[in-house]
């Protein structure tokens, strides 16, 4: 009966990240949004990637760009980029831990567990 249990969890944890990365989500959209970061004058956009956030020379860019990048951050040549798969997440001067590796490590937990 464990092994059907996990099968079951295991199945719906594919299921979620399926879901989850098929969908569309919300991402901050404006120019000069420099940190610290002021909601009220920044615009939302809605795409099937992920949100991104540049900072060059202290200005900041939130977008929105219509490939999935994934949960990372980048440096290079005095421009540092991130992208995040999460509602609004690219608000914070530091990106967000993405929640499928929050999910994934319970899951293994709860495997390692039993």
């Amino acid at each position: 009966m464990n092994n059907l249990n996990a099968f079951f969890c295991f199945g719906f944890l594919i299921v979620f990240v399926l879901v989850s990365s098929v969908s569309a989500i919300k991402c901050y959209s404006c120019i000069g949004c420099n940190d610290p970061f002021d909601e009220s004058n920044a615009g939302t956009d809605t795409c099937a990637g992920s949100c991104v956030k540049t900072k060059t020379d202290g200005h900041v860019i939130r977008a929105c760009s219509p490939s999935s990048l994934g949960d990372e951050c980048d440096s290079k040549d005095g421009i540092d980029a991130c992208s995040c798969t999460d509602d609004l997440c690219n608000s914070a001067s530091g990106m967000s831990f993405p929640l499928v590796v929050l999910c994934l490590s319970l899951f293994t937990m709860f495997l390692w567990m039993k």
